[in-house]
């Protein structure tokens, strides 16, 4: 398991207290990055400690395609704060943490740096950037 529940920390962050955070941003970086990296690309190759470093990718949102792992960034398609919004506050602790650490629908997906930075700018009802190219 590697996320769970946010402590509140305000009266204004209760709102969002169930929402699942990284117990460590490296665990959940190594684990979930490694695990979407392997599984979005094709060739690739990984370092000693088991790390992507090559491969070829394409991210969904732009088009882009990459052979440098250290391209990428791994998103939530679905932010956590919308889902929340949309109803996964009325999930069990369990079924949050599934969901924000899904690797079979994907939850989780490997996109430029630039896509998701975009997206991050984006209002939450938007859609996500587009999957063709400008």
């Amino acid at each position: 398991m590697l996320l769970k529940p946010a402590v509140i920390l305000s009266v204004a962050s209760a709102a969002f207290a169930a929402l699942p955070t990284p117990i460590a941003a490296s665990t959940a970086k190594t684990y979930l990055s490694q695990s979407v990296l392997k599984r979005d690309g094709t060739n690739v190759v990984v370092d000693s400690s088991c790390k992507a470093t090559s491969g070829n990718w394409v991210s969904p949102y732009d088009g882009v395609a990459t052979t440098l792992a250290s391209d990428l960034d791994i998103d939530h398609l679905v932010p956590l704060k919308e889902a929340w919004i949309s109803g996964a506050r009325d999930w069990t602790t369990a079924q949050r943490e599934a969901f924000a650490n899904d690797l079979t629908r994907p939850q989780l997906v490997a996109v430029t740096d630039k896509s998701v930075l975009l997206k991050a700018q984006l209002p939450m009802s938007s859609d996500i950037p587009s999957l063709q190219p400008e």
